[in-house]
Formats: C-alpha cells, sequence, structure tokens
C-alpha cells in the first residue's frame, strides 16, 4: 500500500512539472501566430502571405482581405478584445482614427521616414503613397467614338453619360481622396456642384476601390476614377486599360501598418513581422506602384515629367471626413 501510495504521489509530482512546460510549449507556438487584416486587394495579399510564409514557413500567417471602412469599424467595434494584431492599407484618415481612440500601439521601425511622413508618435506607419486618376478602356472610347478626358472637367460632358464608375467615399479610401481633393480644389460649395454634376454621368458608386480597374478591365465601364497602381498594373499586362493623371492634378493619401493595441502585449513573432513589412525589402513587397515613404526607397511606377498632386489638406482630420460623409448621403445615396 505504502509503494502505491508513493506511485502515486511520484505522479502528482510529475504533472505538476509537466503543466508549466506544457505552458511554455503552447506560449511558444502562441508566438509563431499573427492575424493580419488587409484592405489591399486579394491578389496582392496572396504575394504578401507567399513573401511572409518563405521567411517563416512554420508560423501561422493569416492575412484576411476586407474594405478599407469596414476593416476600421471593425476595429472601433472590437477595441482592445480583438484577435487582430496587425493592420495594413487603411487610409491615413482611417488610420488617425484608430490612434485617436487609442487602439493603436507605438512601434520603432529600423527603417528611416521621409520627413513629410513620419509620425512622431510611430503608430501610424506609412508603407507608401497612392495616388487617383483616370482609368479608361482604350478599345471601348474607339468604338464608342468618346474623346479621351485629360482633366476632371471633361468627365462634366453629357456624352460620358452612364459611362463612369466612381467608389463611394463612405466605403472606400479611394473614393474619399478624390472626393476631398476636388473640394479642396474647386472649394466646398463649387466643389459640391462639380460632384452634383459628376453624379449625372455616374453609372455606379462602388463599394471597394477595385471597381473602377475592374469594371474599365472588363470594358464594363469606359472610364474609372480608381487607383494609378490599379491601372499601371493593367497596362503592363497588356489590357486595354490607359491611366491619365488628370491636368489639375491627382488626389493622394498614404497606405499605412498599424500595430494594434490589444488587451495582450504583442508576441515577439508580431513584432518581427512589422519589422519585415516596414523595411526597406519588405515595403518592395508590399506596396508596388506607388511613391515612395521610405529612406532609400524607390518609387514604383510610370509618373509623367508634369505629374502634380492636388491639396490634400484635411486627409487625416476624423471630424471633416465624418461631415463630408455626412454631406455625401444626404445628395448621393
Amino acid at each position: 500500500m505504502k509503494r502505491l501510495s508513493k506511485f502515486f504521489a511520484l505522479i502528482l509530482v510529475l504533472a505538476a512539472l509537466l503543466v508549466p512546460l506544457a505552458g511554455c510549449q503552447n506560449s511558444d507556438a502562441d508566438a509563431q501566430v499573427v492575424n493580419i487584416l488587409s484592405a489591399n486587394y486579394e491578389d496582392q495579399i496572396a504575394i504578401q502571405l507567399e513573401y511572409l510564409r518563405s521567411l517563416y514557413p512554420d508560423a501561422e500567417i493569416n492575412i484576411t482581405y476586407m474594405s478599407s471602412g469596414k476593416l476600421a469599424a471593425k476595429l472601433q467595434a472590437e477595441g482592445q478584445d480583438t484577435d487582430t494584431d496587425i493592420a495594413l492599407s487603411l487610409s491615413s484618415a482611417h488610420a488617425n482614427t484608430l490612434k485617436n481612440e487609442g487602439l493603436l500601439r507605438a512601434y520603432e521601425p529600423s527603417s528611416s521616414y521621409k520627413s513629410e511622413y513620419a509620425d512622431p508618435d510611430n503608430m501610424v506607419l506609412p508603407n507608401g503613397v497612392w495616388c487617383g486618376a483616370i482609368l479608361v478602356n482604350t478599345q471601348e472610347l474607339e468604338r464608342l467614338g468618346l474623346p479621351e478626358p485629360t482633366s476632371y472637367e471633361d468627365l462634366l460632358d453629357p456624352v460620358y453619360k452612364g459611362h463612369i464608375v466612381m467608389t463611394n467615399p463612405n466605403s472606400s479610401a479611394t473614393g474619399y481622396f478624390f472626393l476631398l481633393g476636388l473640394l479642396n480644389l474647386y472649394g466646398e460649395e463649387a466643389g459640391w456642384e462639380y460632384f452634383d454634376k459628376l453624379s449625372e454621368n455616374i453609372m455606379l458608386f462602388g463599394e471597394s476601390g477595385s471597381i473602377p480597374s475592374t469594371m474599365v478591365e472588363k470594358g464594363e465601364a469606359v472610364i474609372g476614377l480608381g487607383m494609378d497602381y490599379d491601372g499601371m498594373r493593367l497596362e503592363e499586362a497588356g489590357k486595354p486599360v490607359k491611366v491619365i493623371f488628370a491636368e489639375e492634378g491627382a488626389p493622394y493619401d498614404y497606405d499605412t501598418a498599424l500595430l494594434i493595441n490589444r488587451s495582450e502585449e504583442p508576441s515577439e513573432f508580431v513584432l518581427e513581422i512589422m519589422g519585415v513589412i516596414t523595411s526597406v525589402e519588405g515595403n518592395a513587397i508590399f506596396n508596388d506602384y506607388n511613391i515612395a515613404v521610405l529612406e532609400g526607397g524607390e518609387n514604383r511606377g510610370n509618373y509623367p515629367d508634369n505629374f502634380k498632386l492636388l491639396d490634400m489638406t484635411g486627409i487625416t482630420d476624423a471630424d471633416l471626413k465624418q461631415r463630408l460623409s455626412a454631406e455625401w448621403s444626404a445628395r448621393y445615396e
């Protein structure tokens, strides 16, 4: 009986010793998991996922697509209880809203940002500047006998009625920076008058920033107010798509990488992934066809010699975005 008692006592001692070890194993496993939400396009997410998995083949790396407006809303609703570690490709306006609500953590990258893009708090980390452009299907223009637009004013011509697609500023960062850029260009009163006229030619206000390029590529729309890099990719692939930067200038914003302020501290692995994304090498993978924000980075894309940018004052102002979004809804939804 004493031998059995000693045996069971030994079993209990061993079990007590093994429990902490099992906890350590789970902790190590958890440290090799990262959950990323991205507003980038799914084909780009596939490239990014392949790149990260080539660096960390044994890790669990999850990247899920969500449009920028829905992504920001999800993080706001979940707060610190979210299981999202990193958010990618949110606009600066959405990113600064999350920052102001205490939903981001500081992360100091090893790379240096150009001064005009640096966040002194190291919370809103830009990945690259992306611009808006007029995308046209050259075959459809020719088939319909339509002139090639070169300016925003051209788009008000009645010959384009039912041939233009734009994204909704309330669901897409692409739509919002067109809205803000043109309101800054014309002034608010004249700017809203411009959109009143433009809306008469619009066939669709889409939900996602990829809709203009997709519809223009397929010939479902002749003209799209979309992203420069979407059009550049299609041009490079030999599609009948042309990227036109309007004479008045291009709206722009910057893409971001954000470390989410979860209730628990980020693992070393999550921090390592942030380091990869914000490095010069990683930046080239996570953003294509845009203007570089890192010292030592290079612009990617064919930008014309006369290329110029619109005034984007207010792009990070969350209150302004809310007011303009409400006005847009009242007018066009």
